[in-house]
């Protein structure tokens, strides 16, 4: 009895019914607004809105980032991640890349 009980929790857990595609967005929307705002050194970063897919246990949406100057620890000036919101509306992924000035 009590694995049926485990795995109706799993299968509860993984549709996770009370979490929304547009809370799952707003959250992601959030953080970047608190990451950007106590960072300032943060590079760009820009949410595709089409992107929120519903998986197991939570949604996924991609995160674009742009460092306008070059990144020597990263390589790249853009890049895309896929960050993923979970159950219980924790965010998995988030790019948090600086922008670095080389002052000589």
């Amino acid at each position: 009895m009590i694995k049926y009980l485990i795995i109706l929790g799993l299968i509860l857990l993984a549709w996770c019914p009370w979490l929304t595609a547009e809370e799952a967005s707003n959250i992601i929307d959030n953080r970047v607004a608190e990451m950007q705002e106590a960072n300032p050194d943060l590079c760009a970063m820009e949410i595709n809105k089409d992107s929120i897919r519903k998986v197991p246990f939570g949604y996924t949406e991609e995160v674009s980032y742009d460092c306008s100057v070059s990144d020597p620890i990263y390589g790249v000036f853009q890049s895309t991640e896929i960050v993923f919101i979970t159950f219980y509306k924790g965010l998995i992924g988030m790019p948090n890349r600086k922008v670095l000035q080389n002052f000589d």
